[in-house]
């Protein structure tokens, strides 16, 4: 099981760009600018849930319950900006009930759960097209044992992984989601970690948080992730 990074940071350097959510870890205050412009965050790394199934597809829900999050990342490159075709995006997260596809040993949400070992839903790649964007659908991710909701992500150029990061989301929206939909609100009250309280916002007031827009059937969120070559 690859280890590292939801308690550090570091390895390579990466630049973030805002569109209409910040991605990365632990910005600090000073770099905080206008969107559009290039921002150097660090890598926060991959966490210890990564694995790459080998799945290129942008729907990677696989049927699993929750709230419909479409998520659109664009990818430039760093200085000038330009967009980037064919950068390898990859995507993973945490389904409604905080679980990881593929690994045994996790906290969750508390809740009792049949094992997730072997599978791979909420995870995938996209390859980013004329204009550097991929698209996924999937649903939007729960609060574990000692997290907010994120979404990881890691960008790939010829091969070489340049960013690995995550995005977090307005608390106002994970408390609706959580407040009105399955199977987030079966377990809100065991909500033991917020925005305010989770390791990688603490200490970063500027934060690194998505702009998210409902949509008739769930909601949408965009970034865009400015790299360089590692």
């Amino acid at each position: 099981m690859p280890l590292g990074a939801d308690a550090m940071l570091g390895r390579r350097e990466a630049i973030a760009a805002v569109a209409a959510c910040w991605a990365g870890a632990w910005m600090p205050r000073a770099a905080a600018q206008e969107p559009g412009t290039c921002v150097l965050t660090p890598d926060s790394g991959e966490g210890p849930f990564y694995f790459d199934p080998a799945l290129v597809r942008s729907d990677i829900r696989e049927g699993s319950p929750g709230a419909m999050l479409e998520l659109e990342i664009r990818v430039i490159r760093a200085g000038d900006c330009a967009v980037l075709r064919d950068a390898r995006v990859d995507l993973w997260h945490a389904d409604g009930l905080g679980l990881y596809s593929g690994y045994a040993q996790q906290p969750g949400v508390g809740a009792r759960t049949e094992s997730v070992e072997g599978k791979t839903f909420l995870r995938g790649t996209q390859i980013t097209d004329a204009d550097g964007r991929v698209r996924f659908r999937t649903i939007y991710p729960s609060w574990y044992r000692g997290r907010t909701p994120h979404v990881h992500f890691k960008v790939f150029l010829d091969n070489d992984e340049v960013v690995a990061s995550q995005v977090f989301f307005p608390e106002d929206v994970n408390r609706k989601v959580f407040a009105t939909h399955v199977p987030y609100r079966d377990h809100v009250e065991r909500r033991d970690t917020f925005n305010e309280t989770d390791s990688f916002l603490r200490g970063a007031p500027e934060g690194v948080f998505c702009t998210v827009e409902e949509t008739g059937d769930g909601y949408r969120g965009s970034l865009t992730v400015a790299v360089r070559r590692a």
